[in-house]
């Protein structure tokens, strides 16, 4: 599989922003908050930036799912 990363644009709108997982990061930083996948309700951080996503139309999701999605169009 291949998937396309990279960072986010200022004025790019849509597509799905990853939410770092709590089985990856088992302790949040400062400014994290412990939230669940719209999807597969795995546990998430959802961080401070996550916000300036969202308000571009960004669907926020756990990083495989965003992965998934990506992969699969």
């Amino acid at each position: 599989m291949k998937v396309r990363i990279w960072p986010r644009g200022p004025k790019e709108i849509g597509g799905y922003a990853m939410m770092p997982m709590k089985k990856n990061i088992p302790v949040g930083r400062d400014g994290w908050e412990l939230t669940k996948c719209p999807e597969c309700r795995c546990e998430c951080w959802k961080t401070p930036l996550l916000s300036v996503v969202l308000q571009q139309g960004a669907i926020a999701l756990c990083s495989e799912c965003a992965m998934r999605k990506g992969a699969n169009g």
